[in-house]
């Protein structure tokens, strides 16, 4: 109780060492983005995603982990319980070594399916064989076998046609030496302390303005360009994907490298033509990167020498920063959806939907609306900033300042004039 009560005294002498347990030195001036303040300590946050209740059937029997439960006759009668209550066990390997970013629950329909086929196009067959009532109670054995062995055909939607569904795969790597290709090394310029990525050849890595995307597991970075199209011709630059072709028959996203498994941190980075570290996106479909994420890949480069302040992080993500609609189908789609929306009695902004009475409500993007990419709607800050951030954040969590800071919130308007009020209901 006492730690607490004292939670946001001790916070004020040590943010500025950035380091929980050493000496209060003498308050810096400066701020926290200029490069004389060293960078703060790095936490600890192990990561896990909260997954439904469903997921967490740990001492049920197997029967019940697939969706089936038993009677007190022993007969068994089936239950849907939806794909969270089935987790592929691939997604939580090599938690223990610290690895703990798992793939996001939207990826395990791909990871799961022996053919690998792109997660987007199965999530369309999945609500299918959801709206079915779950035929065959498998959902792998309705989608390429059971059904053609009773004579029925395979399932063929219009939206995607099983000729695209059956080609559009991602590529999976299982074998380690094939990984071990990808891996790359980070070498520090003296002059400046910027980063410059190297290959397995030594050569400097240009990513060009897309940039390539990357994991980092068991300490080592891995990284490539990420192939959207299958057949497409990645985008040419002065070094070439390891172990790849010129020309991929597949699709390569973040989950390609070790197959699924979980990483520590995954994301972006773009290089200059030198193959200096200029920017970094925590940018990942696959495994959804967060704070704990970014904090890791940061004291990875860190742990090499890189000076933070040399390149930029992109923070949408951490700030909640909404990204903006636009039009599908162009500039006459965006003046006819703004004649509608000023018809009607709210306003759709950004997935927002704001009623007439004030209150506002999460609503989906209109039909002829879709979000802006990622990359269009950039936060960037300095990468010794996040880090200040980042590692103040995780100081003031283990003091109790936000949990201080929500009591003080529910305290009513016309008593928090007064301080004594504040002060006993934040030590109590």
């Amino acid at each position: 109780m006492q730690q607490q009560q004292g939670g946001l005294s001790q916070l004020l002498t040590t943010l500025d060492a950035g380091n929980v347990g050493s000496a209060p030195p003498t308050p810096d001036p400066l701020p926290c983005k200029l490069k004389a303040i060293q960078p703060p300590c790095y936490v600890d946050w192990k990561f896990t995603r909260q997954h439904s209740s469903g997921s967490n059937l740990g001492g049920s029997n197997a029967y019940q982990k697939r969706g089936v439960s038993t009677s007190s006759s022993g007969e068994g009668s089936f239950v849907y319980r939806g794909i969270r209550a089935n987790p592929p066990e691939i997604t939580k390997r090599g938690m223990t070594r610290g690895n703990y970013a798992q793939l996001h629950r939207k990826a395990w329909l791909e990871v799961s399916d022996k053919h690998h086929r792109y997660g987007k196009n199965l999530r369309m067959y999945y609500k299918h064989w959801e709206a079915l009532g779950h035929p065959f109670h498998m959902f792998f054995d309705w989608l390429d076998s059971k059904g053609e062995a009773t004579g029925n055909p395979l399932p063929n939607l219009p939206e995607i046609p099983r000729p695209v569904l059956d080609s559009d795969t991602v590529l999976y790597i299982t074998n380690p030496e094939t990984t071990a290709s990808y891996a790359l090394d980070i070498i520090v310029d003296p002059a400046n302390g910027t980063g410059i990525i190297i290959d397995q050849n030594g050569n400097p890595v240009s990513t060009g303005k897309e940039g390539w995307i990357f994991i980092l597991r068991d300490h080592v970075l891995y990284g490539s360009r990420k192939v959207t199209a299958p057949g497409s011709t990645p985008e040419v630059s002065n070094s070439a994907s390891p172990a790849g072709e010129a020309t991929s028959k597949s699709r390569f996203h973040h989950s390609s490298f070790f197959g699924g498994k979980a990483v520590a941190s995954a994301g972006i980075f773009l290089t200059n033509e030198q193959g200096r570290l200029t920017r970094m996106y925590p940018h990942s479909g696959h495994y959804r990167p967060g704070e704990a994420h970014m904090q890791r890949a940061l004291f990875f480069f860190q742990q090499h020498g890189v000076e933070l302040s040399t390149f930029s992080v992109d923070m949408q993500q951490i700030f909640k920063v909404c990204r903006k609609l636009s039009p599908k189908g162009g500039d006459d789609n965006a003046k006819s959806e703004k004649g509608k929306n000023k018809e009607n009695d709210a306003t759709i902004d950004n997935g927002k939907h704001q009623q007439a009475n004030g209150q506002v409500k999460h609503a989906p993007p209109p039909q002829n609306m879709k979000k802006s990419k990622k990359t269009d709607c950039l936060h960037l800050m300095g990468g010794l900033e996040v880090a200040c951030f980042l590692a103040h954040k995780a100081i003031m969590i283990k003091f109790g300042v936000f949990h201080q800071i929500h009591k003080i919130r529910r305290i009513p308007k016309e008593s928090r004039s007064s301080v004594s009020v504040i002060i006993s209901v934040v030590n109590n």
